[in-house]
């Protein structure tokens, strides 16, 4: 076996930081983007295209990580990393920065209700961990005035006590970048 070097272990630190940013970042997207109202492929449009175009220039950054000087590596791992980041950016700036003053309350249609079922992670020992006791998740399917659909996250509580083809009021902001959220964020 190799020794570790200086470099290999500052290389691998660099990796597992990156790494667990990219997902943080992947999934705040995720998050912000249940509150938002626009499809999903149109933020990660624009945030794959800024990457792609910041990859041509930005490659020759992840050398170092990658230990590889071969152009399609280095640009995929920038395209991947920074694409997640756009992407974040784009939502979170869209909702942080909404216009308090184009707020409004709108009618919508609860279409359907359903559940998801999700599962807690059991350590069995001590590097292995196993399904564990399972969990539900509740969804609204809701209709705007406008026709448009979006499935919500809501509480039990809420899940309970509203019917199919009931009407609930919620409250919406107009997003920094004109994309409408649904805020403020615990009104469901």
């Amino acid at each position: 076996m190799g020794k570790l070097s200086g470099r290999n272990i500052g290389r691998g630190i660099v990796a597992g930081f990156l790494l667990f940013l990219i997902l943080g970042a992947y999934g705040a997207a995720i998050t912000l983007h249940s509150r938002t109202l626009i499809s999903w492929w149109i933020p990660l449009l624009i945030a794959f295209c800024l990457a792609a175009l910041t990859g041509i220039v930005m490659w020759k950054s992840w050398r170092w990580l990658t230990d590889s000087g071969s152009f399609i590596l280095n640009y995929i791992c920038h395209v991947v990393f920074s694409c997640g980041i756009f992407l974040t950016a784009i939502y979170g700036l869209n909702f942080c920065f909404s216009h308090e003053d184009t707020a409004k309350t709108q009618q919508v249609t609860v279409e359907c209700k359903y559940t998801k079922t999700r599962h807690h992670q059991k350590r069995v020992s001590r590097r292995v961990y196993t399904q564990g006791a399972p969990y539900y998740v509740y969804y609204f399917k809701l209709r705007f005035e406008d026709g448009t659909e979006k499935d919500i996250n809501v509480q039990r509580e809420r899940y309970n006590r509203t019917r199919y083809g009931s009407t609930i009021t919620i409250s919406t902001q107009t997003g920094l970048f004109g994309i409408p959220v649904i805020k403020p964020y615990n009104s469901l």
